[in-house]
């Protein structure tokens, strides 16, 4: 028979020697924390800061990103930046996310709300908020660490997505890239279409990247599409210096579209420039082009360039006059020229190395 006298003294004697295993929070490689407590509302809040992996090794500023409801998604785009980053889709950037000690539902509800809404305590700190994001964090942040103040960006999802149209429309020029994701535009009776009507009756303009999207079965749910009204009343302001992207995002709900959204928003919002040029300027770098022992060609089809390899030819986008990429390649081809005014080769730069592919008569 079991001595259950003993088994209880082995209890005692475990709970009294047995070091007790405490939970400790875990923070993502790589990654930095600051915690603030702001003078202009009183409250607590934490910021999470995710740095190139070259920052270190070079004195020069950064686009920034600042992600809201940074306790979910600054991982999901910390994850996101990586795999876009690492294809060559978007550059180095400093990605901050915000969010607060606890209580993340009330928080939210206090900060992203524009005014107070009934039902809701604390509601309608929006404003405050703004001020906190523009004259406390910002600066903190380029306080820091070096930051390019002129190419920042927001992202906000639900609620976030309300603070993020709210920041647009009281704010335009805080921010000049934005990632806006399943917005709550039913919110506090269509708040964000009356902002937007009034911020039109001013006759500004709108200088901003935005990317807006929407997940399927949200909006199959939806008597109306909030969604596709808002997007087209953006539309029809004809907003010479807005560049504007929107997308309902197949097969995703309104929770599940947030990273997806998240990924598909990097890549558009940085996305680079793809230059028409003229063929007489492609012309000119067409030709044979040589490192060590190996011998690249560089041709023209149509209106483009192309790098022709053993698999077929690769397009080449033009970024500037003079520099191209491959898409889906983390790396740049930038043509050089003689004192003649020749095309003499190309850099080959790819991350912190740069090899120079001379070019030939052959």
């Amino acid at each position: 028979m079991y001595n259950f006298k003993w088994l209880f003294v082995g209890i005692i004697l475990l709970a009294l020697f047995a070091h007790p295993v405490k939970s400790q929070r875990v923070e993502l490689s790589g990654t930095e924390v600051l915690n603030f407590t702001s003078a202009i509302d009183g409250q607590q809040y934490i910021l999470h800061i995710n740095l190139p992996n070259n920052y270190a090794k070079t004195n020069k500023k950064y686009p920034v990103l600042f992600v809201t409801d940074g306790q979910w998604f600054f991982p999901s785009m910390y994850v996101g930046y990586g795999g876009l980053h690492y294809d060559g889709f978007i550059p180095d950037l400093i990605i901050v996310g915000i969010t607060w000690p606890d209580d993340y539902d009330n928080s939210r509800k206090r900060d992203f709300s524009p005014e107070p809404v009934k039902g809701i305590p604390n509601s309608g700190n929006a404003g405050k908020f703004l001020e906190v994001v523009k004259n406390e964090i910002i600066k903190l942040v380029v306080s820091k660490y070096r930051i390019d103040e002129n190419d920042k960006a927001l992202f906000g999802t639900s609620l976030g997505g309300v603070f993020a149209i709210y920041t647009l429309f009281h704010e335009p020029s805080l921010f000049n890239r934005y990632i806006i994701i399943s917005p709550a535009l039913e919110w506090d009776n269509g708040i964000l279409f009356r902002y937007e009507e009034r911020f039109a009756e001013k006759k500004l303009d709108l200088k901003a990247k935005i990317f807006i999207s929407s997940g399927e079965y949200e909006e199959a749910i939806s008597f109306k599409s909030s969604f596709n009204t808002f997007v087209n009343q953006l539309k029809s302001r004809n907003y010479k210096e807005l560049q504007l992207k929107s997308m309902v995002i197949d097969g995703m709900g309104h929770s599940s579209s947030a990273t997806v959204g998240g990924i598909i928003g990097l890549q558009y919002i940085y996305s680079k420039p793809a230059l028409w040029l003229e063929n007489a300027v492609l012309d000119k770098y067409i030709g044979h082009y040589t490192f060590d022992t190996q011998t690249l060609l560089i041709g023209r089809s149509g209106n483009f360039l192309y790098l022709q390899n053993r698999d077929g030819n690769i397009e080449l986008f033009a970024e500037t006059p003079s520099t191209f990429y491959i898409k889906g390649f983390s790396g740049s081809i930038q043509f050089k020229k003689d004192q003649k005014n020749n095309v003499s080769g190309f850099d080959l730069i790819k991350n912190d190395t740069t090899i120079f592919y001379k070019k030939t008569n052959q």
